[in-house]
């Protein structure tokens, strides 16, 4: 029987076969699955260094069977590294011939959730440096095990009812045996020479050359964003999918969004890109959510249906990026207070998928109404943009608590060198905005020492705002250790820029008011920023002091600097915020 055959015969008859006489070597299926397809295989690739193994269960019969190929210096079981397999759906209606990585020993070695996140990463790194030839890399692999499912790097599907011809499957089979070969010589036995800190460093240098494209991409768009504040707004979103780009009419936020969107394959084309504008007579979620007409039938808001198309599962690989402009047109916490609580109930399952609660009570939408049982997905991230003035609203707490406040202020009006080069987008897939930490445990447990001594330093900092009472609770605490780790982790700004970043983002927004605890907070800011310059003191020339600082080369943390001094002249007014 040819290959074809095998495999046709395997999705016809398995399910039925299986339910009649024991499991053992004198079945038909276990034979056709241990051997004669493994057979079949064999004498059609013709390659000695290649292992064949097919099986149909150990001790019982298996849901998912499979026939797979491996080279035996790279591992010698599919219980670890990477090898070619078909695998065969529960439903027995798809096949699949994919490269695949082995999980078992992994799973006894880290744990389910930390092998997953390994696997994760191992994915993206060998997409990175082979060609695909045409194969698939959308995750979209469907078999009815999740290990199965997250391991798959590339992968070809084949249907009971439209199953090629036999000179394509062998076509294909050679193909992803090219593949394999170029992974054996190109990346295998490249980590064996380097060592593990080099196999790091690559993935530190993928990233950086992602936001460098990024900025290429821009910049031949005829805008101009300094790298440092690029890569201040992926870790933002990778810290967590919810920020916020403040400053000046004109600066162009909401063109930074939809730009650094489509920088990265994400369009208003193919649905992965966004913008809700914000009404300034919105008071409740309904615009965003939905609501029930007279007919008691639910009508789905902008934001709703976007989920929904986002959390399909052929576009839960993809990131789904919205822009809410001008947010702070009606008050924040009126439209968007839900869907900021869901996404505080954000958790890893088993499988490293981040779920939240549902969006609907039961209550509200019956099983069977297609929303009813709609979360926030893990590839939604939300970047609202906001102008201050006498015509919108201020932020509470429970939005600021929850987002990076990112200012675009400064104003460069002789960048005017964008060079005639064309740069095509990058297509990427969720892993590279996929948050990596939920809880503070998942930090210290991937560097506890970096955690510590970040921790360390945002005390000090709650301590000066406890004076005010001011400071802040747990969940600034994390995220601003969520942010530094990233940076570590990928290696994308100083250390110092990176928790300059987060003072001005997570800290200063929360201070505002005209009390006298409020100039002196400030002042001690100034100095913790100035930690090897001249102590400012709350004399009459203190504003003046903090100037002649600002022009001098001991300034730790400059940006969080140069907005303290804003703030502070603003309540020598009478009043300051973050906001003025």
């Amino acid at each position: 029987m040819s290959l074809r055959e095998n495999l046709l015969d395997i999705m016809k008859n398995y399910k039925t076969e299986i339910m009649k006489g024991k499991f053992g070597r004198d079945h038909r299926m276990f034979k056709l699955l241990n051997y004669d397809v493994k057979d079949e295989i064999k004498n059609s690739i013709n390659n000695e260094n290649l292992i064949v193994k097919g099986s149909a269960g150990q001790g019982g019969w298996t849901s998912c069977p499979w026939i797979a190929a491996y080279n035996k210096e790279i591992t010698s079981t599919i219980q670890e590294g990477i090898y070619i397999v078909y695998l065969f759906s529960e439903d027995m209606e798809r096949v699949y011939i994919t490269l695949n990585q082995g999980c078992t020993n992994l799973k006894k070695k880290l744990g389910k959730r930390k092998a997953t996140e390994q696997m994760v990463n191992t994915r993206a790194k060998i997409r990175g440096g082979i060609d695909s030839k045409d194969f698939s890399v959308d995750n979209s692999l469907a078999v009815g095990n999740k290990d199965y499912e997250v391991g798959s790097i590339f992968y070809k599907l084949y249907t009971k009812n439209n199953m090629p011809q036999e000179q394509q499957l062998i076509t294909d089979l050679k193909n992803i045996i090219t593949i394999y070969d170029e992974y054996y010589n190109n990346i295998f036995l490249g980590n064996e020479k380097k060592g593990s800190e080099d196999m790091d460093s690559s993935i530190v240098h993928e990233t950086k050359d992602m936001i460098e494209g990024v900025k290429s991409y821009i910049v031949s768009r005829s805008f101009v964003y300094h790298y440092n504040d690029l890569a201040n707004v992926y870790l933002s979103l990778k810290t967590k999918p919810f920020a916020i780009l403040a400053g000046i009419s004109g600066t162009g936020k909401s063109k930074l969004v939809k730009l650094f969107a489509s920088a990265v394959g994400a369009t208003s084309e193919n649905g992965q890109y966004n913008i809700i504008s914000v009404k300034p007579d919105w008071n409740d979620s309904t615009e965003l959510f939905g609501y029930k007409n007279i007919n008691d039938e639910f009508v789905p808001g902008k934001l709703t249906e976007i989920i929904f198309r986002a959390s399909i599962h052929e576009n839960i690989n993809k990131p789904y990026f919205i822009c809410l402009d001008e947010m702070n047109l009606a008050r924040v916490e009126y439209y968007l207070s839900e869907y900021l609580s869901i996404i505080e109930s954000r958790e890893f399952d088993g499988y490293n998928n981040i779920k939240t609660d549902r969006l609907f009570t039961g209550e509200y939408l019956a099983e069977g109404n297609k929303y009813a049982n709609l979360r926030i997905p893990e590839n939604i991230y939300i970047i609202g943009t906001v102008n201050m003035d006498d015509t919108t609203f201020a932020f509470s707490r429970k939005v600021l608590d929850r987002a990076n406040t990112i200012e675009f202020s400064d104003v460069d009006l002789d960048a005017l060198d964008f060079g005639n080069e064309e740069c095509e987008s990058i297509n990427v897939n969720n892993d590279f905005f996929k948050t990596s930490f939920l809880t503070i445990k998942d930090a210290l447990n991937s560097d506890d020492e970096f955690v510590r001594s970040t921790n360390a330093k945002v005390k000090d900092i709650n301590e000066i705002l406890e004076q005010g009472n001011k400071n802040f609770g747990y969940r600034v605490r994390d995220e601003i250790v969520f942010y530094m780790l990233e940076n570590k982790i990928n290696d994308l700004l100083c250390e110092d820029d990176a928790f300059d970043f987060q003072i001005m983002q997570k800290i200063l927004p929360i201070i505002t008011g005209s009390e006298f605890l409020i100039k002196d907070i400030l002042i001690k800011l100034f100095n913790y920023c100035n930690t090897s310059g001249k102590e400012v003191t709350a004399t009459l020339e203190y504003i003046k002091e903090c100037e002649t600082e600002l022009k001098s080369d001991r300034i730790k943390y400059k940006k969080s600097a140069k907005k303290i001094v804003m703030m502070l002249r603003g309540y020598d007014d009478g009043f300051t915020s973050f906001w003025a």
